[in-house]
């Protein structure tokens, strides 16, 4: 039967900007971001969005237009972020690393009233959108000319669009994933109090781009609760400086970054006395990175947390006091979100039993913008088929094996890769690796490797073969082994095996 998450306690229902602003009323001088460029106050944070909202009403946009931002980790994106949140103003972020054609692709689809961008990244955005292009120096400009006095939030609905958050498009052409200010409220309150549970006195630092989907849970929703929120980019040693400068006791996370973490000498011995969360989460993360990570950090909370963009994008989280007992599971549904495991008939499954994971619940996308095809082939009833596999034990605990799509088929045999990627992490010298099904005249697919060894290792394709198979039964075992020096990924970390595919298809692995 589908597993439910806590009834959602309506009373708390409060939207995004006006519950920000609560916390401004209650602690004015107390710290709320710590930026490369800025270090503000509560107080001072409000000025700042109240000349944002000011500014980008000056260049014309009102409520239900479309505000496009191409910016870096740093205070600017998020201060256009929680304006277009106070205004009514729809915001889509752009990723940071897409190529000219592919923001082109993006731009003509969103069809954005004005686009804001760094300097430094201006050339990416195509000429069609030329005029509506204002380069940060040039917005700054602007800015710095606007009042700070107060401006009365919007009277957005809970059903109005907020945010156009494209896909990955790991695999093919992304879509827009329209999210609700209804949706961002939900998320605030599940991420900040229900799944995290971050404190008025904590320091959060998250460091994945700002564009991505889980920066909306991580970095926004401490302000609701009057903690201090922390931007950074991502690099090993800005993590240990910053980490120790800021005191950041909660820490978010995924595992290519734990991965490449656990890998320094450094990280692995020094104390980080303050830590006392640490979260995991957008890919599936290997058992022996969440056993080493409760090792280093014994008295730290270490939590799994599993969504997707579709899903604002919480839909479930481990608990630490069942990371060792529950290895492998990303929990039970946050508060307002239902689980099921369906068969391919979309009949549910019984505990146990691999299936489809869908979900619904107050965290479901409106739909797929100015794409009614695309969505209504992944929401039925209610319902929205996510496209992983995974499964439910006797307790409602949700395992997620693999991505639907990734799934191997040998010989008539179910292979999903992330076991056997378990199997391969644990071995000392694999860094990094994903499985994936290659071409074979008479099973259909075979299973292959992609492996990432530490540097001056010796590891060869005989040793890994050695060390997998009395590990896992024999048609799991790969019988290819490509070594790289590094594994391609999107911007969210997940690994982009779509590629790989395309590349041992081509024999240029």
């Amino acid at each position: 039967m589908p597993i439910s998450g806590p009834a959602w306690p309506e009373e708390i229902f409060t939207l995004a900007w006006p519950q920000i602003l609560s916390i401004v009323e209650k602690h004015p001088q107390k710290e709320a971001v710590v930026a490369p460029s800025a270090r503000l106050t509560y107080e001072a944070m409000a000025k700042d969005v109240y000349r944002t909202q000011r500014t980008l009403k000056a260049a014309g946009l009102a409520a239900g237009d479309r505000l496009a931002v191409m910016l870096g980790n740093d205070w600017p994106y998020l201060a256009l972020y929680l304006a277009s949140l106070a205004s009514g103003i729809i915001f889509v972020p752009l990723n940071t690393k897409l190529a000219r054609p592919e923001v082109a692709e993006i731009l003509d689809h969103a069809e954005p009233q004005l686009v804001i961008s760094d300097d430094a990244l201006s050339a990416q955005i195509p000429e069609p959108f030329a005029e509506a292009l204002v380069v940060l120096s040039q917005w700054q400009r602007r800015w710095h000319n606007a009042s700070d006095s107060p401006v009365a939030p919007h009277p957005v609905q809970t059903d109005d669009v907020a945010l156009i958050l494209y896909t990955s498009g790991t695999t093919g052409r992304s879509k827009g994933v329209m999210l609700t200010h209804g949706n961002i409220a939900a998320q605030f309150y599940q991420s900040a109090s229900a799944l995290i549970g971050i404190r008025e006195p904590d320091r959060v630092v998250s460091l994945y781009p700002l564009f991505h989907s889980a920066q909306h849970v991580f970095l926004q929703p401490p302000l609701t609760v009057g903690a201090t929120t922390i931007i950074d980019d991502f690099s090993p040693r800005r993590v240990h400086d910053l980490i120790h400068r800021e005191r950041v006791s909660v820490f978010f996370g995924v595992p290519a970054m734990y991965h490449i973490l656990l890998q320094d000498p450094e990280f692995r011995s020094e104390s980080f006395p303050d830590i006392r969360i640490l979260t995991y989460g957008a890919s599936i993360t290997p058992v022996e990175t969440i056993q080493t990570l409760k090792r280093r950090f014994p008295d730290a909370g270490i939590k799994n947390l599993y969504g997707q963009t579709e899903n604002s994008p919480a839909v479930s989280g481990l608990d630490d006091r069942y990371a060792l007992t529950k290895l492998g599971s990303v929990g039970l549904p946050v508060p307002g979100m239902t689980l099921a495991i369906v068969d391919e008939h979309d009949q549910e499954v019984a505990p146990g039993v691999v299936g489809e994971v869908v979900t619904r619940g107050v965290n479901l996308m409106k739909g797929y913008y100015k794409n009614p095809e695309a969505t209504r082939q992944v929401l039925d009833n209610g319902w929205y088929h996510t496209g992983d596999l995974g499964y439910m034990d006797d307790e409602g605990f949700l395992y997620v094996i693999d991505r639907k799509k990734d799934m191997i088929i040998r010989g008539g045999q179910n292979v999903y890769p992330a076991e056997v990627e378990n199997v391969l992490y644990a071995h000392p010298d694999v860094v990094e690796c994903a499985v994936i099904g290659v071409p074979h005249k008479i099973y259909g697919e075979e299973v292959a490797a992609v492996v990432v060894k530490k540097p001056d290792s010796h590891l060869s394709s005989d040793d890994l073969a050695w060390f997998v198979k009395d590990r896992i039964a024999a048609y799991k075992v790969p019988v290819r082994y490509y070594f790289v020096d590094e594994l391609p990924h999107n911007a969210s970390g997940k690994i982009l095996k779509r590629e790989l595919r395309e590349l041992a298809h081509q024999g240029v692995l």
